[in-house]
């Protein structure tokens, strides 16, 4: 599973001794990682997942959802002291609803503006990879909270390059990597830390996600609940649904 939300940004960390040339090759890596997750034929089984929970932001906490689907479809909601704010993505037009920025109506965003929340697929990018026109490559691991990692980075010929550094004993990613391509991190190293990985539905996921800029946390996201192909609304990705 690929999660990712917009206002994540990153953070550089030291290296460790652990170097692409001792790692298992990337496609190794990866084979162990879908099988510890549940397996291939389970994340193609998914037609969508939502996750709800809290959200912190400099020391202020509020509700989030995010939901996902086939197609790329994507949207993120949070309550801000009773306002709404929403960045959705329908697989098409990517908008925006944020009243408390003067945004009374769904706004469309602009190709640079959505860029990052455009270019995340929902499939992950570890399953039917190569189909798919993805490219693994072993990079230079990185100790992440004294915990060594493999770094495997994933391109596409479309421009997509992520890095992903998974635990070498858990072989799940504990951080994924990547340059943001828009809107006011367009140039930065964005990191999103993953961690308490659960259970759901036979699938396993990351239950807490923390988005760093040079060792800043921006926004840490703890989920309390998340749903496998959840029944939604036919327009619910649409600027339509508000």
């Amino acid at each position: 599973m690929t999660l990712f939300i917009m206002l994540a940004v990153g953070c550089f960390l030291p290296l460790s001794a652990q170097t692409a040339v001792d790692a298992p090759p990337a496609r190794e890596i990866a084979d162990a990682y879908i099988e510890t997750i549940g397996g291939a034929d389970a994340w193609k089984a998914l037609q969508a997942y939502q996750f709800e929970g809290k959200a912190n932001m400099q020391g202020m906490e509020f509700p989030i959802t995010v939901t996902s689907a086939e197609g790329d479809k994507t949207r993120v909601e949070l309550n801000i002291q009773g306002n709404q704010m929403v960045q959705a993505y329908d697989g098409t037009t990517a908008w925006m609803y944020f009243p408390m920025q003067g945004i009374t109506e769904p706004k469309e965003m602009s190709a640079e503006e959505a860029a990052d929340l455009t270019s995340s697929p929902f499939l992950d990018v570890f399953v039917d990879t190569e189909a798919r026109g993805y490219t693994l490559e072993n990079v230079e691991g990185r100790e992440l909270d004294g915990t060594p990692t493999y770094g495997v980075l994933v391109t596409n010929d479309e421009g997509f390059s992520r890095t992903y550094y998974f635990d070498t004993e858990t072989m799940v990613p504990v951080m994924m990597s990547f340059t943001s391509e828009g809107g006011q991190m367009k140039g930065m190293t964005m990191e999103t830390y993953l961690s308490d990985y659960q259970e759901v539905d036979n699938v396993i996921i990351p239950m807490y996600m923390e988005n760093k800029v040079n060792g800043q946390t921006v926004m840490a996201m703890t989920f309390e609940t998340a749903a496998i192909n959840p029944e939604l609304p036919e327009n619910f990705f649409s600027m339509d649904s508000m």
